[in-house]
């Protein structure tokens, strides 16, 4: 009898520690991807300072409210410098609407890695720095050109109800996926588990008849 109370204690213990395990897969995971933060960025001063360009930011501040424009740059890289100064040009009429995120990529392969992410999101190839990114508008490269077409890019974002950010619509993807997966392989974990569960039930049944066996055969 003692076997009995033996085996009927270890099977629920094991059916706990698989609910657990199945509910740290579903829940665990998209966490993990959400606190990834290894990126490392500069806003627009920073970003002219870095490049040696001067500037007068005393009337300009970052708010929430304004668009976020996202630049893939290389230190150095003298296209990049020439739109950093273009957005530095534009301060006093556009300052208001936009703020800068500024990922450099040549010295640092995270922000590389990331640049590659974000084109594969996009479906804009990744050819070089400068790779801008405003709203759901990808800019890669610049020339002067360019520059109505980034101001109404900025004044038509800013515009909108709800402002589309690239990171955010590919972290909700990432996260979407994930989920997903997770809950696949918990489903998996679970039914393997439930096999296993069945087989060493029936293997410890059959002991413990085998025991109530001998001990009828024993007071015989």
């Amino acid at each position: 009898m003692e076997k009995v109370k033996k085996y009927n204690g270890v099977i629920p213990t094991i059916i706990t520690i698989i609910i657990l395990m199945s509910v740290f897969c579903l829940f665990m995971m998209p966490n993990m991807v959400e606190a990834d933060s290894k990126y490392k960025t500069m806003n627009l001063e920073n970003s002219l300072k870095d490049e040696g360009i001067e500037y007068d930011l005393k009337d300009y501040k970052e708010t929430d409210d304004q668009v976020t424009i996202y630049l893939f740059r290389g230190k150095g890289c003298t296209v990049c410098k020439k739109f950093l100064t273009f957005l530095n040009s534009i301060v006093p009429e556009y300052g208001k609407y936009f703020k800068l995120v500024s990922y450099e990529t040549w010295n640092n392969p995270d922000n590389k890695e990331l640049l590659n992410k974000v084109a594969d999101f996009t479906g804009v190839a990744n050819e070089g720095v400068p790779y801008i990114v405003i709203g759901d508008q990808v800019f890669g490269g610049y020339y002067s050109g360019y520059d109505e077409d980034i101001k109404k890019a900025i004044k038509d974002e800013y515009n909108k109800k709800t402002k589309y950010d690239v990171l955010e619509e590919m972290n909700k993807d990432t996260k979407n996926n994930t989920s997903n997966s997770s809950i696949w392989w918990s489903l998996l974990f679970t039914f393997l588990s439930t096999i296993i569960i069945i087989g060493y039930i029936y293997l410890s049944n059959k002991k413990i008849m085998v025991e109530l066996a001998k001990l009828e055969t024993k007071k015989k």
